[in-house]
């Protein structure tokens, strides 16, 4: 064929009736020159029997004989990928039939891109759509999204909004939402253990310097979240959120990105110091809201102001968690990403 082969890449893990339904959406792309590559740490043959029933030469299954771990499992499964774009599909989530038909799209008309984005719709464990309250009482109709309208998103722009978060979340995160090009994951391998819980944000931002990103406007995968997910379970506990400082001054210490701000660097550090200590106040002072946990409050406070050195941050926090609280009451209000 002549269009490009496309790698889904999915680590597994004793979830073999999610990974069905993961599979099965794969299987439904409008692009058909894709190849699905799992791996699994299953303690049981149980996914191995769900692979096993579909009949389709593109299904390349690898069983990791005992649990690896997750980035192992994500690591051997990026390693065998043969594709000229990757993309990480968790083994709970979705992709929409036109996932892969508009990105490969994006990427082949514009050379200079390693990522294409796009906005994810939130399901249950029942597949149907859900609209969570994320920070206690904002609503999401979804996640990342980014902007109104496709387009392509510059690297210097986008490396601002990583780093600052001036769109007011990161611009991507959670892997199954977007297509990498090969050529620019390997920017992000060897994984960062020290990236703790942030490890997908810090591969985008190790791409960011390099590559343009492209936006589409359109809801193409679907995150699934319960109350019980990896991610709605860190909330509730309280993250490590140190993190946070450490990828963005891996970020700061990169060359290519001190020369692209070099007339805005003194702006720069102080604002991303500013919005690591946002988010490790928001999410952590939540969940010690929830969990009635002083100890979690006082820690967080302290990492703050270990790790944030400059004054008028921590001056400048209560005033951005009003704004916070105003923008989750009195949403702007914004024409829907296509569906």
């Amino acid at each position: 064929m002549n269009s490009p082969l496309v790698t889904f890449c999915t680590p597994t893990y004793n979830r073999p009736v999610y990974l069905r339904r993961t599979i099965e959406s794969c299987l439904a792309q409008t692009y058909p020159n894709f190849e699905i590559v799992i791996t699994d740490n299953s303690a049981n043959d149980e996914s191995a029997k769900v692979v096993a029933t579909f009949k389709d030469p593109r299904i390349h299954y690898h069983g990791n004989n005992g649990n690896i771990g997750p980035v192992r499992s994500c690591t051997r499964a990026v390693s065998l990928a043969q594709g000229k774009y990757v993309q990480i599909l968790m083994d709970d989530d979705l992709v929409k039939p036109k996932f892969l038909e508009l990105m490969v799209d994006a990427f082949e008309k514009h050379p200079d891109v390693g990522v294409v984005m796009a906005p994810m719709a939130l399901i249950d464990e029942n597949d149907d759509r859900i609209y969570p309250k994320f920070y206690l009482i904002r609503t999401k109709d979804y996640r990342y999204r980014y902007q109104v309208g496709d387009g392509l998103v510059e690297r210097k722009r986008l490396l601002r909004d990583f780093l600052t978060g001036a769109a007011g979340d990161y611009p991507c995160c959670v892997p199954s939402g977007i297509l990498y090009r090969a050529e620019a994951l390997k920017l992000t391998w060897p994984f960062d253990a020290k990236a703790d819980f942030a490890g997908d944000v810090q591969m985008c931002m190790k791409m960011a310097p390099y590559w343009d990103f492209y936006y589409i406007d359109q809801v193409l995968s679907a995150w699934r979240y319960t109350p019980t997910n990896h991610t709605a379970t860190l909330h509730q506990g309280g993250l490590e959120v140190q993190a946070f400082y450490y990828i963005t001054r891996q970020c700061l210490e990169n060359k290519t990105v001190q020369e692209m701000f070099r007339d805005e660097w003194n702006k720069l550090m102080k604002d991303s110091m500013f919005f690591c200590s946002c988010r490790a106040a928001m999410l952590n002072g939540l969940a010690a809201i929830r969990a009635r946990s002083p100890k979690l409050l006082i820690n967080t406070i302290r990492t703050i102001h270990r790790e944030d050195p400059y004054l008028t941050n921590l001056l400048r926090l209560p005033f951005w968690a009003m704004h916070q609280i105003l923008i989750s009451l009195f949403p702007p209000k914004l024409p829907p990403a296509r569906e």
